[in-house]
């Protein structure tokens, strides 16, 4: 009998404090602490069974739905994007061949307001743009727009911009290749941009679709040359007014 009574006391009081602690911690919520540190490629790894493939879509996940669980939605601003960064490396090193982590990095990180914020991302597709795989040259022209409408960093946006053109892909479209014509139009260093486009005309142009000479026809005459200038380039003549 008494140990049924010390057994009722014992349950009584658990009761009792559950009860005391569900009422102190009712109002609490889980507080996101920002991006979580950046583990070693083989501790990574070795969270997946050494698994490369199923560690590069775990940590993707995590990437994706940081900030935003919970019926919590976190403004990009507050995202510490240099350990970002550092994410974006390790996954590339899970993975160099998927456009899951370039594709968040460019279109998602990619879209934050703060200027400070978009270093480690142009970083990254800088990195990921180089790769000698189909389309990835993408990633590189994106980082150069970032660079510069973005970071308002034109001397980067000028070198990424060449490395851009020297490229070696048989179907990458001639607006890459007279990426540096754009940057240094945009600088303000009108002789250099029309000395690229008239270079690329000479170079490229019977290989290339009437359309895209059109365009670098219309881009130096109503673009680049002024009034006066036009004269002295006979294919300005045959544009419409």
């Amino acid at each position: 009998m008494q140990r049924r009574w010390i057994l009722y006391i014992f349950f009584f009081c658990a009761l009792a404090a559950h009860g005391l602690f569900s009422v102190h911690s009712r109002p609490l919520q889980a507080r996101w602490v920002n991006v979580p540190p950046v583990p070693s490629e083989a501790a990574a790894i070795a969270m997946a069974l050494g698994d490369r493939a199923l560690a590069y879509r775990m940590y993707g996940i995590m990437i994706q739905n940081l900030g935003d669980t919970g019926g919590r939605v976190t403004p990009l601003k507050d995202y510490d994007y240099p350990r970002l960064g550092q994410w974006f490396m390790l996954e590339d090193k899970m993975d160099e061949r998927s456009d899951f982590i370039p594709y968040l990095a460019a279109y998602y990180f990619g879209g934050s307001q703060e200027p400070e914020d978009l270093g480690p991302v142009v970083d990254y597709l800088s990195v990921v743009g180089e790769r000698p795989y189909t389309q990835k040259w993408r990633w590189l022209a994106q980082a150069i727009h970032l660079a510069r409408f973005g970071l308002g960093d034109m001397d980067r946006a000028m070198e990424m911009a060449h490395t851009l053109a020297a490229l070696d892909y048989e179907k990458m479209p001639a607006w890459a290749r007279q990426m540096p014509a754009f940057i240094a139009q945009a600088q303000g260093d009108k002789e250099t941009a029309l000395a690229i486009m008239l270079s690329i005309l000479q170079s490229e142009g019977p290989s290339m679709q009437k359309a895209e000479v059109n365009f670098m026809i219309d881009y130096i005459c109503r673009r680049t040359l002024d009034e006066d200038e036009r004269q002295d380039y006979e294919f300005c003549a045959e544009l419409p007014p």
